[in-house]
Parts: C-alpha cells; sequence; structure tokens
C-alpha cells in the first residue's frame, strides 16, 4: 500500500495543505508543537474514522472554524482508494465518512481501504495503563483486518449499553432478554479476539527477541478473558450474566463479559507490568506493534502505511537499528525533533514542519 495524497483543511493548525509523500521513509523534523503529530493523526483519522489521540472530534477542527476534513489517497493491488472524514464543530451534526467519493452510510464502511500502525512514545501505555488501553490496540488492529469484526464490537456495545440502562433504571424484568442479545453479540468478538491474540502472541515474540537483541528474554501475550477457552461463547456468556445478575443489579453495570477482557503481557513469564524495565516496556510495545503490522500485511497481501511518532529517539542506537530494519519494507511517516533521531532510517524524503508550513529539506 502506499499513500499517494493526503489534504488537510482547517484540521488542528492547518489552514489547508496536501502532502504527497514518496515511496519509503518520509521524516518529518520540526520543533515539538509544530504539527507534525498532526499529518499522522490525519491519516490515522482516514484509515480508521478516529484519533489516535482524543475521543472529541471538536478538538482536531481549527480554532474559529466550523468544520475540518481530511483526505487520503492511497495505491493498492487493486486500485486506487480514495477515504475521508469530515468533522463538525456542532455537535448535533454527526461526522461525515467518505469513501471513493460517496458519502458512507456506516462508519464500518471506512475499514479495510486504508490500513495503518501507528507508533508513539504513548505505546508505553499499553504495558503500563489498565485493560483499556490493550482492548483498543485489539479493536483497533481487528477493526481494519476484519469489517465483520467492527460490526460485531458496534453490537455488542449497544446491547450493552442498553442493558446497563436498564440496571441504572431498576427496570429487571426485561434483563433475561437483553442477557440473550448480549450473549449472541459476544460470541464473534471473543472468537476473533482469542485468533488474533494467538497470532500476535507468535509475531511479538519473533520481534521482542530480535529488538531486544537477548536470547534468554522471553516476551508472552495471551488474551485474558473468562470465555477465552470457550467452546461456545455464546452459552457461556449467557451462564456469567445470569451468574453476576446480583452483582450487576447492586454495582448497576454489567460485571461479566468480553467489555473486560485483558491482554496478559509476561516475561519470561513474569507479569512484565510488575517486573519489566523501561527498556523491556518499550520493547515489548514495539513488538506488539510490529506484530499487529505482520497480521495486516499477511491478511491483506501488502503492508499497511507506518505511522512513527517521535518513537526512535525513545530508542538506544542498537534497539533503534533494528527497528528500522524491520520496518524498510513499507511506505512510512516519521516524525522528530532532530535529524540525528533518524540516522540510519534511509529517507527518501525530509520535510521541515513549521508553523503549519511545510516544505522541503
Amino acid at each position: 500500500m502506499r499513500m499517494t495524497a493526503l489534504r488537510l483543511r482547517n484540521f488542528r493548525g492547518y489552514q489547508q495543505v496536501m502532502l504527497s509523500p514518496p515511496e519509503g521513509v518520509t521524516v518529518l523534523v520540526g520543533e515539538n508543537g509544530a504539527g507534525k503529530t498532526n499529518l499522522l493523526e490525519a491519516v490515522h483519522l482516514c484509515c480508521l474514522g478516529r484519533s489516535h489521540r482524543t475521543s472529541n472530534d471538536r478538538e482536531m477542527i481549527r480554532k474559529d472554524q466550523e468544520t475540518a476534513a481530511v483526505q487520503l489517497t492511497v495505491e493498492r493491488k487493486d486500485g486506487t482508494h480514495e477515504v475521508g472524514v469530515r468533522l463538525f464543530e456542532n455537535a448535533r451534526r454527526r461526522k461525515l465518512v467518505y469513501v471513493n467519493g460517496k458519502t458512507a452510510a456506516r462508519m464500518g464502511e471506512l475499514m479495510g481501504h486504508a490500513t495503518c500502525v501507528i507508533f508513539s512514545p504513548e505505546d508505553l501505555g499499553l504495558v503500563k495503563d489498565g485493560p483499556q488501553a490493550r482492548r483498543r490496540f485489539l479493536d483497533m488492529l481487528l477493526s481494519q483486518e476484519q469489517r465483520p469484526y467492527f460490526y460485531a464490537l458496534q453490537t455488542y456495545m449497544s446491547a450493552l449499553k442498553q442493558r446497563n440502562a436498564l440496571l441504572k433504571q431498576g427496570d429487571f424484568r426485561q434483563m433475561p432478554a437483553w442477557d440473550e442479545q448480549l450473549a449472541a453479540a459476544a460470541a464473534p468478538v471473543v472468537r476473533l479476539r482469542r485468533q488474533a491474540c494467538q497470532r500476535l502472541n507468535e509475531r511479538a515474540q519473533i520481534h521482542y527477541r530480535y529488538i531486544g537483541g537477548r536470547e534468554d528474554e522471553v516476551f508472552g501475550l495471551k488474551y485474558h478473558s473468562p470465555l477465552s477457552d470457550s467452546e461456545d461463547p455464546a452459552e457461556d456468556m449467557l451462564k456469567g450474566l445470569r451468574a453476576c445478575r446480583e452483582e450487576d443489579q447492586r454495582r448497576l453495570t454489567t460485571c461479566f463479559g468480553p467489555h473486560r477482557d485483558d491482554l496478559e503481557l509476561t516475561l519470561c513469564s513474569e507479569a512484565l507490568k510488575a517486573f519489566g524495565s523501561q527498556g523491556q516496556m518499550r520493547t515489548a510495545a514495539l513488538s506488539m506493534k510490529l506484530a499487529a503490522f505482520d497480521l495486516l500485511e499477511a491478511d491483506q497481501g501488502e503492508p499497511p502505511l507506518l505511522l512513527l511518532d517521535d518513537v526512535l529517539s525513545e530508542l538506544d542506537p542498537d534497539r533503534r537499528r533494528r527497528l528500522i530494519a524491520r520496518i524498510g519494507r513499507a511506505q512510512a511517516l516519521l516524525t522528530c525533533t532532530d535529524q540525528a533521531d533518524f540516522i540510519g532510517a534511509r529517507p527518501a524524503c525530509v520535510l521541515r514542519v513549521e508553523n503549519g508550513n511545510i516544505h522541503q529539506e
């Protein structure tokens, strides 16, 4: 996959800009706050319909503007794909998604046309933060990889929202019906997460060993869920909901189900979060992202776009060299504040970003 054009209008600090990066690595150099990350965010928005930095779409609209738009064009083996997103300051207006020149009826139609994997300093949260960060990582991967997963997750979250609303209202008469709906919706989510985690574990172990440079350190990633070993997730989900009914009514929320799943991360069979060093945690996070890259490439037959946001400066020279060797086959946008940070990256293009303007070095 190759990005041929990225267009922004009233997005973050950019009034209007178009970027046409070449194949290989394009380095975006500039001071902190210059707008480098905004370009990566725009690509991510076009691929997944959401920012990797904020859940508030209005934060991405340029100050004093009512709307913002981003558009991404990529060349793939099957031809040209053009996707775009339009945001509105008015909270009553929903964002619009465009696919190949037409307005998409559902967000899911955006998935899979352009795919990306983003690396950022916040990736350390994959190890250090709570389960939500790891579920988000898994959900973003699977939504790009398989559009049916995105719809299955939407169905599950919609049923969960309705069940929780009934719990808060104290209306328990409808619980059995919503238990059935939630259990049926949970099954495909669990099955696809379980399959993905098995594949992620295999690839992440290989990447950790290579980037870390130590054969004796074995990284492990395991799907952690009460339904992880279930042969019939729908039936076992239903049993779990019934068993937790009293606790749910007491806490006014659903306590059982894949919305509470996690990924168990270990190093030499010990909990990475508790016993790992900062360097080991960062290597694990990089390995998980590289594993996600491998899965997308294997399923789509071509590598996704790579977005590296000030990641190289966080790594020692050996890890930096090994990471660059791993990503050499993909088109990448790489941000940094100092040109010394990308030594060894062999960029095809270096662009200077200053106050919403971009020019070639």
